[in-house]
């Protein structure tokens, strides 16, 4: 390499902070990779299986470092006897940055989906759930059917979650060694399973390791909208006009006053005493009130701060 290569990768990183530029300190895991799946190519099929069970309890009881190289290799080897394909150089330094944590580049056609398994499987040996959070439905299923045979090979049991699926098909899929699914079933089961009064009746199991899939949108774009659950509410709608209704009666200043520009509004203690009379509640701030309160705040904000075809359409 040349001087004036190495002063402009310098430069470049002086410039990117977090980014790397270069894969040298990759390559030479990858190499090591490569070398040691030379080993593998004469085994058969079932000395692979005693293989990878021996390599799992070693890791195990180890931890994953010492037998990072060996294991990787182990699963290239088994990828290309289970579904034909055997990772590329490029393949194997993204799976050994996933592996360390690093969110990975890659373009397209360069084989992500292939790259995620082989940490995904090393993460896999904790038994506590490996999840791969791909972009719709339709790339949950079909990752999952397309590498599953790569993990039942290693002894990894994989499922997938989509939109539509019962209570106890996901339950099934996140009970699995792997489970590939989109962010957005995730955080709904993950709000849904909040709502539950016995923990029998939860989805997930809890969450240990994860691999995105399309990063850059899922934690940046889609990252933006907010997901929100609503629980039921069995009480009368009609309650709602009740409470606007009383609203409407009261005065501005003398039982309610706004500040800073039409952003906040609170009751007065003397809009608070009109309003528990007329409503018979007793002390508004009790414990047993608290959800009255809240609708009556509720209330006040939509009347004196929010204008139709302003504010709202209807």
């Amino acid at each position: 390499m040349s001087i004036v290569t190495k002063l402009r990768d310098v430069f470049l990183r002086l410039r990117s902070g977090a980014i790397e530029v270069s894969n040298h300190r990759y390559e030479r895991v990858a190499r090591e990779i490569c070398e040691l799946g030379k080993d593998h190519h004469s085994l058969s099929d079932e000395d692979l299986r005693t293989y990878c069970a021996r390599q799992k309890q070693q890791i195990a009881e180890n931890g994953p470092a010492p037998h990072l190289a060996t294991f990787f290799a182990l699963v290239n080897e088994v990828a290309h006897r289970t579904v034909g394909m055997r990772p590329y150089d490029v393949q194997v330094i993204a799976a050994v940055a996933l592996q360390q944590g690093k969110m990975v580049e890659m373009r397209t056609g360069e084989g992500k989906t292939l790259a995620a398994v082989a940490p995904v499987c090393l993460h896999a040996i904790a038994d506590r759930g490996s999840h791969v959070l791909t972009f719709n439905d339709y790339l949950a299923q079909r990752d999952a059917e397309w590498m599953g045979p790569i993990y039942e090979f290693m002894g990894f049991s994989v499922g997938f979650v989509a939109q539509g699926m019962s209570p106890e098909q996901r339950r099934a899929a996140y009970a699995c060694d792997v489970t590939y699914v989109t962010a957005k079933e995730v955080v709904f089961d993950y709000l849904r399973d909040q709502l539950c009064y016995r923990v029998s009746d939860q989805v997930q199991r809890g969450f240990y390791f994860a691999i995105i899939d399309e990063a850059d949108s899922m934690v940046i774009d889609e990252a933006r909208i907010p997901l929100v659950i609503a629980g039921e509410d069995n009480r009368e709608e009609s309650d709602l006009y009740r409470f606007a209704d009383h609203i409407r009666k009261l005065t501005p200043e003398d039982h309610y006053s706004i500040q800073q520009g039409m952003r906040n509004v609170n009751f007065s203690a003397a809009g608070l005493d009109l309003l528990q009379h007329r409503l018979n509640c007793g002390d508004l701030f009790d414990e047993s009130n608290i959800d009255l309160l809240t609708r009556l705040n509720l209330a006040l904000q939509a009347e004196t701060l929010l204008k139709k075809d302003v504010d709202y359409i209807v």
